[in-house]
C-alpha cells in the first residue's frame, strides 16, 4: 500500500538521524579505545620507571651490605661493635632503611641498629635468617605486617661469610612508609595508584589508601599469578573496585610486580570533549540538513497539495482560474499548466450551459417576487382596513364613555365612592383609546419611512402588552439613554420590538422562573442607535443559536409560535440597513437586539 510522501519523508529523516548518531557513537567508541591504549602505554612507562627506582634502591642496598658484611667487627659476630658498623646504616636521606641487625647462623638477632619495632621487626622470624646463612645467598622475607597495621617493612637478609664461611647474617629493614611516600609523589591523574606486589600477589606497597591495601591478596586464593607471567598493561578491576588500566613491569631484585593503574574514567574525561564537538557538530549539521529538506520538502508537498486541491475544486464544480504556482521542477510546472487548459476548457462549457440556466431562473425569480410583493400588500391592505374599521367603531363608543365619566364627575353631592370609580373608569377609558389609536397607526401602512425615536416606539408597544405582562406577574424596566432619531417605519419597529417582547414574555412564563422582569434598554454609539429587549428566563441553548433568524425554527410548544417573528423581524431591519442580532445575558437569559444609523433631523428639516 502506497504511503503518504509526508510520511516518507519523516522516515527517511528519522532513518538519516539513527545512521548520523551511530556513527557518532561508533566514533566515540573508537576514540575511547584509541585512550585506552594510550592510557596502557602511559602506565607501562610508569611501571618501567617505578621497577627502575625500586631495583636502583634494593641494588644500593645490596652494596651497603657488601661493604658492612665485610667490617671485621661483623665477621667476628661482635654485638657492641656491630651496633657502630649498623646505626650509620639506618635513618638516610631517603629513610627506606628503617633498621639494620646482626644474627648468628641460626637466626638468632645478636645487635640492632635501633630498638626493634614489636609491631615491625617484632614479627621477623628467625628461620628467615637461618634460610639466609644455609642458602649462602642473599634472599627478600616477606612482608612484616597485615591489613590494618600501622607500619609495614620488608628484611632484605644477607650471608656475613669469613674465610669462605658463613659466620653469620647480616639483616636490612626496609620500612615500606617512606616508600609509598615516594610512589604517591609520582604525578598521576586523581584516583590513580601504585603498587608493589609480591609473589604471591599479596601487596607490598601502595601509593592510594596503604593502611587499607597493604598486606592483602590481590587474587582470589589459589589464583596466585608469576609476576614475571603478569602482561605488560590488562585493565582489571581492582580490590578497590575501581576499574582501571594497570601497566606493568618485574622488579626483578624482589621478585616484586611495580603496577601503575589509571582509572578507566580518565579515558572517558578525555573522550568526553571529543564526544560532545562531535554532537555539537552532528546536532548542527542534523537541523540543517532538516532545514534543507524541510525547505525542498515543503516547496515539493506545496506544489502536490496545490494540484490536489485544485483537483477537487474541480470535481466539487468550482471552475476558477488555476492560480499558477512556482513548480520545485519542470514536469510539474508541465502539468499544471495542462490542468490550467483543462479548466479553461470546462470553463467556457459550463459557461454557456449556465447562462440558459440563469436566464431561466431569473425570470422565475422576477416572478416569484412580484407575486410575494402583490401578496403582502394586499394583505397588508386588507388588515390596515380592517383594523382602522374596527378602532373607529370602537373610538366612538369609548368616546361617549370617556365624556359622561368626566360629566358625571363634575356633579356636586356625587359620593366620593362613586367620583373615585368614574376617575378608574375614566382613566381606563383614556388607555383603551391610547390602544386603539396605537393599534390604528400599526394598521396605517406607511409608504415612505419617517424620523423615529425609540421612546415612542416602546411607548407604543408598552401600551399592547403591560397590561398582559402584568397579568403574567412580569415586572417592566425602561432604561432609556437614546436621544437620537432613526429613519424608518415606525409600524415596523413597533412589529420587530413587538416580537422581541412577546418572545420574553413566553420564555420566563414557559421556565416558571422566580425572578420575572423584562428590561428595555436604548442608546447612541458611534453613529448607532441601538435597543435591546433582557429578560429572565433561561437563555438560548446554544445548538439553537446559529437557527434563530431562520424561517419556521422555533423553540416554543406546538400552536404557540410559527418560526417566523424573528425571520420577519430579521428582514425588516437589514431593508432599513441596520444589524440585528443575540446575546447571552449575564445573569443567563436572552438578549435581542438591533441597532440602526443615526439621522440628523435638523437636516433633514431644512
Amino acid at each position: 500500500m502506497a504511503q503518504p510522501l509526508r510520511l516518507q519523508i519523516v522516515v527517511l529523516a528519522i532513518l538519516l538521524t539513527a545512521v548520523v548518531y551511530a556513527a557518532i557513537f561508533y566514533a566515540r567508541q573508537l576514540t575511547y579505545d584509541e585512550h585506552l591504549r594510550q592510557l596502557a602505554a602511559e602506565t607501562s612507562t610508569m611501571a618501567a620507571t617505578v621497577a627502575v627506582y625500586v631495583n636502583r634502591n634494593l641494588e644500593a642496598a645490596d652494596a651497603v651490605a657488601v661493604i658492612a658484611s665485610q667490617h671485621p667487627s661483623m665477621q667476628r659476630l661482635d654485638p657492641l661493635a656491630a651496633t657502630e658498623v649498623l646505626l650509620p646504616l639506618v635513618g638516610g636521606r631517603d629513610r627506606l632503611l628503617g633498621n639494620a641487625l646482626m644474627a648468628d647462623p641460626s637466626g638468632r638477632p645478636l645487635a640492632w641498629a635501633r630498638p626493634p619495632d614489636p609491631a615491625v621487626e617484632g614479627k621477623l622470624d628467625e628461620n628467615f635468617l637461618r634460610q639466609v646463612a644455609e642458602r649462602r645467598q642473599p634472599l627478600v622475607s616477606r612482608l612484616l605486617g597485615g591489613p590494618g597495621d600501622p607500619a609495614h617493612a620488608i628484611v632484605l637478609g644477607y650471608p656475613i661469610t669469613a674465610a669462605g664461611e658463613v659466620v653469620g647474617v647480616l639483616g636490612l629493614s626496609v620500612h615500606l612508609e617512606a616508600l609509598e611516600q615516594i610512589l604517591g609523589s609520582i604525578p598521576l591523574p586523581e584516583g590513580s595508584v601504585v603498587t608493589l606486589t609480591d609473589a604471591d600477589s599479596v601487596v607490598v606497597a601502595r601509593s592510594l589508601d596503604a593502611a587499607l591495601y597493604v598486606g592483602r591478596s590481590t587474587e582470589a586464593p589459589g589464583r596466585q599469578q608469576n609476576p614475571a607471567d603478569v602482561p605488560a598493561s590488562v585493565v582489571r578491576t581492582g580490590i578497590d573496585g575501581v576499574e582501571r588500566v594497570f601497566g606493568n613491569s618485574l622488579v626483578e631484585r624482589g621478585p616484586w610486580l611495580a603496577s601503575v593503574g589509571i582509572p578507566t574514567a580518565v579515558a572517558v574525561a578525555r573522550t568526553a570533549p571529543i564526544y560532545r564537538r562531535n554532537s555539537i557538530l552532528a546536532m548542527v549539521s542534523t537541523v540543517f540538513a532538516f532545514l534543507v529538506m524541510l525547505l525542498v520538502a515543503r516547496q515539493w508537498l506545496s506544489a502536490f497539495d496545490h494540484l490536489d486541491e485544485t483537483a477537487r475544486r474541480i470535481s466539487r464544480g468550482d471552475l476558477s482560474p488555476l492560480e499558477q504556482k512556482r513548480m520545485p521542477a519542470a514536469e510539474m510546472d508541465h502539468l499544471q499548466q495542462t490542468v490550467g487548459s483543462m479548466i479553461t476548457s470546462l470553463r467556457g462549457a459550463h459557461e454557456s450551459i449556465a447562462a440558459q440556466v440563469d436566464d431561466e431562473r431569473r425570470m422565475r425569480e422576477a416572478v416569484e417576487s412580484l407575486q410575494q410583493q402583490v401578496v403582502r400588500q394586499e394583505r397588508l391592505a386588507a388588515i390596515g382596513v380592517l383594523v382602522s374599521g374596527v378602532a373607529h367603531e370602537l373610538n366612538n363608543p369609548l368616546q361617549a364613555i370617556l365624556g359622561f365619566a368626566e360629566l358625571l364627575q363634575m356633579q356636586k353631592g356625587m359620593p366620593d365612592q362613586a367620583r373615585a370609580d368614574l376617575a378608574l373608569i375614566q382613566k381606563e377609558s383614556a388607555r383603551a383609546s391610547a390602544i386603539i389609536r396605537n393599534l390604528s397607526r400599526f394598521g396605517r401602512q406607511m409608504s415612505e419611512p419617517s424620523p423615529v425615536r425609540y421612546r415612542e416606539v416602546i411607548a407604543s408597544v408598552l401600551e399592547l402588552r403591560q397590561r398582559k405582562m402584568e397579568e403574567l406577574g412580569i415586572g417592566v424596566e425602561v432604561v432609556e439613554r437614546s436621544q437620537a432619531s432613526v429613519m424608518a417605519m415606525f409600524t415596523e419597529l413597533q412589529q420587530v420590538l413587538l416580537n422581541f417582547t412577546i418572545n420574553a414574555e413566553q420564555a420566563i412564563v414557559h421556565s416558571g422562573a422566580s425572578r420575572r422582569e423584562v428590561t428595555f434598554r436604548t442608546g447612541d454609539r458611534d453613529g448607532w442607535a441601538w435597543i435591546e429587549v433582557e429578560d429572565s428566563g433561561p437563555g438560548v441553548t446554544p445548538e439553537h443559536e446559529a437557527k434563530l433568524f431562520q424561517p419556521f425554527h422555533t423553540t416554543k410548544p406546538v400552536g404557540e409560535g410559527t418560526g417566523l417573528g424573528l425571520s420577519v423581524s430579521y428582514d425588516i431591519v437589514r431593508s432599513h440597513g441596520g444589524r440585528i442580532g443575540y446575546r447571552r445575558s449575564p445573569a443567563g437569559g436572552a438578549v435581542f437586539f438591533f441597532e440602526l444609523p443615526i439621522v440628523n433631523v435638523s437636516a433633514l428639516n431644512s
